[in-house]
């Protein structure tokens, strides 16, 4: 039996070519309620840590094994490790077409026999457009993050998942993994569950002058008194304080319960009560509110 092409797609490459570019989006993925992997070994951290940056990794890549953090509804999307976005195998099937020369896709194997696949975005941009984009600087004059992205459309055509480089040293920032309307519609339409979108750029608005960028209201921590997790964690349960980092924040409820929350367009937050904390809340710096 012929062993199944997972760069498949139900659809043709012409769908893409023709696509007039409307918005792009950050990738993103959700944890409330879904399941939530970890690393069976240490070494495999260091591993995700200090690579996914653009450059090929398959011909050296071995299959690692993960287990599971926080059992939770199946995801398509998995959270927990780190920056790379790891697909299901659904995903890989009904994505295939837009992944195929643009990211690699490198087997994981779950405690429970699933299969998933780390996604090693390779395909990286000169995007930007510096005089409409607006940044977060370190000390140094170099850029430390976009708070406001502005994109050059002639660069963008086409792109359906990528990486950029900054405007001005070319550094490539790999944490971030931009991905187009087809993308999202493709995810939205095949019922992918886990993955979450966040609009960075409309091409009408910016046409306009109307864009708008980044939510406004994102806690910065790149500067002032910060925390970590434990030293946050303490102020809120026997402060009565409320923290924040970036789109999450932690409160005590009137019932003296925990509540996580996460920012939502208005400047508002929606609050659940958690039962986990979600692993990338431990490498975090909080702020008080």
């Amino acid at each position: 039996m012929a062993k199944p092409n997972l760069l498949s797609s139900d659809f043709s490459r012409d769908e893409v070519e023709g696509t007039v570019i409307m918005k792009i989006w950050q990738l993103s993925c959700q944890c409330e309620k879904y399941e939530i992997l970890s690393f069976m070994n240490d070494e495999d951290s260091d591993l995700f840590r200090e690579n996914f940056r653009g450059v090929p990794m398959k011909e050296t890549w071995i299959p690692i094994q993960v287990g599971t953090y926080k059992e939770g509804n199946e995801s398509d999307y998995p959270d927990g490790l780190l920056s790379p976005p790891v697909f299901s195998e659904k995903a890989v099937h009904v994505l295939g077409g837009l992944l195929q020369g643009k990211a690699e896709l490198l087997p994981l194997y779950s405690t429970k026999y699933k299969k998933y696949y780390a996604i090693n975005v390779v395909n990286v941009l000169d995007c930007i457009d510096g005089e409409n984009s607006e940044v977060k600087r370190y000390r140094t004059g170099s850029i430390m993050k976009y708070k406001k992205y502005a994109f050059v459309q002639q660069a963008i055509k086409g792109q359906d998942i990528f990486k950029i480089v900054d405007h001005e040293e070319k550094k490539i920032k790999k944490t971030s993994v931009f991905v187009s309307d087809l993308f999202r519609n493709k995810v939205l339409n095949s019922g992918l569950k886990g993955f979450d979108f966040i609009e960075v750029w409309d091409f009408e608005k910016a046409a306009t002058g109307e864009e708008e960028g980044l939510n406004p209201y994102l806690v910065d921590t790149s500067f002032g008194t910060t925390y970590t997790f434990e030293e946050a964690s303490d102020l809120v349960m026997n402060k009565n304080k409320t923290i924040a980092c970036d789109k999450w924040a932690m409160r005590m409820d009137e019932n003296k319960e925990l509540q996580v929350g996460q920012l939502q367009e208005d400047g508002s937050y929606l609050w659940l009560n958690p039962i986990y904390y979600p692993p990338i809340f431990l490498r975090m710096k909080w702020k008080v509110l």
